[in-house]
Order: structure tokens, then sequence, then C-alpha cells
């Protein structure tokens, strides 16, 4: 009988702490609470210029060659301080703790590095978007520009889903536009819920990148990733994605290039309030 007991509360135990094959998703952060969220971009590439004779003499004098390597790399680090969560509003604060780029463009090398601990954004989740209720303003406009340039997750539309099985899929796209140099493409991302532990949800991700008809930068590529969800309270706890990227332009000097990019994103040092 005490075998038969055993096998029962043994059985129970599998069913409650591993046998969960559905999740509630929905994007947010955990309220109440203090936390650093930590981003990285890394991205390595080739880059082939040709073009006519003159254009070739010109690029060289700028001292670029038509062969070229490319290493771009930046992080960014934001503290935020979050309230209660209500049905239809959740509010928070942030600021950039450090942000630090370190670019080798063909042997040519920047670093820079800033903090902005004054600077304090206020933004919320207001009917399931992320919005930015009160941007950067230092006076400055070159400064408010980029700090207010850096929350891109925020253009991220995760959808709302209940009941999410294991085996099922949502899509999110992320778009990629720079008016200024004319090309846009956007990142179809598949995830997919692989299993559950407790209250973490794990997903694999999938990346088509697809070209927009009206750029002027013609690319494709595809990638993978996984995600880690915290279910219980509802925030991405981390995100890793790699993406292979091919890119040309056809204009009067020819560009042909190859990109592997890696993006990471993790929530840590949470404490409660």
């Amino acid at each position: 009988m005490k075998k038969i007991l055993l096998l029962i509360l043994f059985s129970f135990l599998q069913i409650t702490v591993f046998g969960q094959d559905a999740i509630n998703f929905e994007f947010s952060f955990p309220e109440n609470s203090r936390f650093t969220i930590e981003q990285k971009v890394d991205n390595s590439g080739t880059m082939k210029i040709t073009g006519t004779k003159v254009e070739m003499e010109n690029l060289k004098k700028s001292g670029y060659n038509a062969d070229r390597k490319l290493k771009y790399l930046m992080n960014y680090s934001s503290e935020y301080t979050t309230g209660e969560r209500t049905s239809d509003n959740f509010s928070f604060e942030f600021f950039y703790s450090n942000v630090s780029f370190d670019i080798d463009s063909d042997g040519k090398k920047q670093n820079r590095e800033w903090a902005f601990p004054s600077v304090i954004l206020k933004a919320g989740i207001i009917n399931g978007k992320l919005a930015v209720i009160q941007s950067a303003k230092t006076g400055s406009s070159s400064q408010d520009q980029f700090i207010n340039s850096l929350p891109r997750y925020f253009t991220t539309d995760f959808p709302k889903i209940n009941n999410l099985k294991i085996g099922e899929s949502f899509i999110v796209k992320r778009i990629a536009n720079n008016q200024t140099e004319g090309y846009s493409f956007s990142g179809n991302l598949k995830y997919t819920l692989k299993k559950i532990e407790n209250e973490l949800a794990y997903f694999s991700i999938s990346v088509i990148v697809k070209n927009y008809p009206e750029s002027t930068l013609n690319s494709s590529g595809n990638g993978t990733g996984e995600m880690i969800y915290n279910h219980k309270d509802k925030f991405i706890q981390s995100e890793k994605i790699k993406i292979n990227l091919s890119s040309s332009q056809n204009k009067t000097v020819n560009i042909t290039a190859t990109n592997v990019i890696i993006s990471t994103y993790e929530l840590k040092n949470l404490v409660r309030n």
C-alpha cells in the first residue's frame, strides 16, 4: 500500500511540476519591481564595392578599400522601476546606465561610451502596446534624438495569446527602416513553444528576412534563436537570435554585403519593491 501511495504522489508531482502543456502569453514586465535590462548587438561581415574607375579612385582617397571587413558591437544597459499593473495600464520609468559602441571598419576603429542616469524616460503598456509617454528632454536635440532612438524593442508588437500549447507558434514582425539611406526590410520571427518547466516557458525562434519592394537595398536572410519567458510574471527573461543577412545595392556604386548578426536580451537583477 505504501508503494502505491508513493507512486501516486510521484505521479501527481510530475503532472503538477512538469506536466503543464499550455500557458497564457502576454508581453509585460515584473510589476512593483526594479531590474536591469541588458541588450547586445554583435554584427560582423564583409562588403564588396564596385564602380567606375573614377568612383573607385575617390573611394580609395577617402581611405576605404573595395573589399572591406566590418565588426560592430553595441551594448546598452537600462535600469527600470515599475509600478502596479492594472487590467488596461502598466506604467514604469527607466534610464540608460551604460551605452557603448565598438566599431572596426576595415581597421578604422571607433569606441564610444555614455551613461544617462539623470535622463528619466517614462513609459507604459497601454491596451497591450508599449509606448514612451515622456521622452528624453536634455536641451540637446542631438542627444535627445540619440537617447529616444534606443528603446527600439518598444516597436515590437507581441500578441496576447491565451492557452498557448506546446508545439504551437505565433509570428512577430520586426522592421528595419532608414528613410535617410532609403532602405527597409522586415524580419518575420516565428516563436514556437517547446517546453514548460515551473514558471518558465522555452521557445525556439526561426527568422525569415524579407525585403520591401521600394527599398534601395535588397536584403534577404534567415536565422534561429531561443527565448525564455516567465509566464507567471509575464516577462521575457532572455532572448538570443542569430541572423545571416545578405544585402546588395545597385546604383552608381554597387555594394554586396554579407553579415552575421547576433542579438541578445536579458532581464536581470530583479528586486521586488
